[in-house]
């Protein structure tokens, strides 16, 4: 790809695999296990990402949207595509057709399936188990019951709800244990159809790794209690839904690059960006990146966060423009030429040298994404998600499984 603005996101498929290996040991060989790839891959570019999870070995894959699975299905991706929305008739349709499988959480969906298909339809029944976003209602599981079992066009093959904190998964007594528990009752009740259930996301898979590594022989907790399946996000991208978890060896698979587009002498007391937010307090080197908010660099970062620059942590200064931030790298520049020469490529200038805003530099300094959402007072789930379209990916490695 041509860049004439080497600003890009460097997706590592080595690390994609990685994680999702490290997944796929405690699902174990048995679990239900379906990577979501919505929202471009957690902004890592879908299509590629997708690809390189089936050449993997995945057999499902979540998306959001509808427009989402028919992407990855006319690129050739061959795995059953989960779509967790919704749908409306013509919606139904392009499921059908496309072979994917629908997520139900409504009787309109389930009506609209019907008049529909023209074969027997398998389907995933969502139920709200607390999140109270999507979802029938536990109480309507009879009705359910019986609808499915008299159905010749759709038949029922999962259910599924969705932690609303499934941070505190691993505890015995927090709000996950109680839709876990919920869960268990409709799973029971629903076994004469032979379903199997999906429930943890990243929060709730890092939890089970966290029991089964620290329970005592003999013991077991309720996550244990059955072979819930899978959804990983955050954690197949290498990023821990919560500091306490530690138990999954995660590598962060997207970095954030640019360069520098020049550097300016800026003399003490005089501002740097749009409303003079930021003042030289000494004489200093202010390093212009081509990259901003409009490439999903949060404005709320101005003044707040770091970049690595020539291996070193660097603060932004002033206020993140549209199309340019800066940096202050005057630290940088206090030392020897010889310093600044190791730290710099020889075959580049200084007005050349590589910016990264998360993940790892050339030389493996790494900078976490993290630490953005904390500055913006976010989530990590925001910060890789953010990466405007005009961000090209560039992808590495991926020739070994």
């Amino acid at each position: 790809m041509e860049l004439f603005r080497r600003t890009f996101a460097e997706i590592n498929l080595d690390h994609l695999a990685h994680n999702f290996f490290e997944i796929q040991k405690i699902a174990g060989g048995s679990r239900f296990l379906c990577p979501m790839v919505k929202a471009n891959a957690y902004g890592h570019g879908d299509v590629q990402v997708a690809k390189h999870l089936e050449r993997c070995g995945v057999q499902n894959l979540g998306v959001c949207l509808i427009e989402e699975g028919l992407l990855l299905r006319n690129s050739g991706v061959q795995s059953d595509i989960l779509v967790f929305r919704g749908f409306d008739k013509y919606g139904a349709q392009k499921i059908v057709d496309h072979r994917m499988t629908p997520v139900v959480s409504t009787w309109d969906q389930l009506l609209c399936l019907e008049s529909t298909a023209d074969d027997s339809v398998s389907v995933h029944l969502k139920f709200n188990t607390g999140m109270n976003r999507l979802g029938f209602n536990p109480n309507e599981a009879e009705k359910l019951f019986e609808y499915f079992k008299k159905s010749k066009k759709i038949k029922l093959k999962a259910i599924l709800s969705h932690f609303f904190n499934g941070e505190d998964a691993y505890l015995e007594n927090g709000s996950s244990y109680q839709q876990t528990e919920i869960m268990q009752n409709l799973l029971d009740f629903f076994k004469p159809l032979n379903v199997f259930a999906h429930l943890l996301n990243s929060g709730g898979i890092a939890s089970l790794a966290k029991i089964s590594k620290s329970s005592e022989a003999g013991s077991k907790h309720y996550l244990q209690n059955n072979n819930w399946g899978f959804r990983p996000g955050l954690i197949l991208y290498g990023y821990q839904p919560k500091s306490i978890f530690t138990e999954l060896n995660l590598k962060p698979v997207m970095s954030l690059k640019s360069v520098v587009n020049n550097i300016r002498d800026v003399t003490k007391g005089e501002s740097v960006s749009y409303g003079a937010k930021w003042i030289a307090p000494q004489d200093s080197k202010i390093a212009v990146v081509p990259i901003g908010y409009a490439d999903g660099v949060h404005r709320l970062l101005s003044n707040k966060n770091e970049a690595l620059f020539a291996g070193k942590r660097v603060p932004i200064v002033g206020r993140i423009c549209m199309d340019f931030l800066m940096l202050d790298v005057t630290a940088v520049f206090k030392k020897t030429e010889k310093q600044i020469s190791a730290n710099m490529s020889l075959d580049k200038k200084n007005d050349d040298e590589e910016v990264v805003l998360f993940g790892y530099d050339q030389e493996g300094h790494f900078l976490s994404a993290e630490l953005a959402a904390e500055s913006a007072q976010s989530i990590t789930w925001e910060m890789l998600t953010s990466v405007g379209e005009r961000v090209p990916r560039l992808f590495k490695g991926g020739d070994k499984i």
